[in-house]
């Protein structure tokens, strides 16, 4: 019966502390079974940065010669919406960080970091619509080279490309 107990004592313990909401930076207060909605995703492929597949759906997909960006999520989530299954916080190097784990509509979770979200705009509505893009060193290089591709095949001009390699050189 002492196991039983404890089981219970813990279960109770771990719901009545759980996080049940947060007050973004963008002023809003999510809660457990809030619909979130999406706006496009933030590196120049239209990829989500800041939602990425959870669970063990991560685990069991990652492979670590594909980079970090592998867990990113597609496109095509831009302009949907998502619900908040568990609100939850970590510490990275001494900073309190909530991410949200959240359902798109299928079986496999996905993990949102909600504020890093709301800055790029991944999240609506969002913090500051004309906050830069954060694009990783190796996303700038993979987007030159298709870049090149597009101006050696014919589909850019010169004066497009050039503007292009600026707008992308400057983020």
């Amino acid at each position: 019966m002492k196991p039983i107990l404890t089981f219970i004592a813990l279960f109770i313990a771990a719901n009545c502390f759980a996080q049940k909401e947060y007050t973004a930076i963008n002023g809003v207060t999510y809660k457990i079974g809030d619909t979130v909605h999406l706006g496009r995703g933030s590196s120049p492929a239209g990829t989500f940065l800041y939602l990425q597949m959870g669970g063990w759906a991560a685990v069991m997909t990652y492979d670590a010669s594909k980079g970090p960006n592998q867990l990113n999520i597609g496109r095509g989530y831009a302009n949907t919406a998502v619900v908040i299954k568990k609100i939850k916080t970590e510490r990275i190097k001494g900073i309190e960080k909530y991410y949200f784990v959240v359902g798109g509509g299928n079986i496999t979770n996905y993990n949102l970091m909600i504020d890093d979200a709301i800055q790029a705009c991944e999240v609506v509505p969002c913090q500051n619509p004309n906050a830069p893009v954060i694009v990783q060193q190796s996303d700038k290089f993979d987007q030159l080279k298709k870049l090149k591709d597009l101006l050696d095949s014919g589909a850019l001009t010169q004066a497009e490309y050039d503007a292009q390699k600026k707008k992308l050189l400057d983020q």
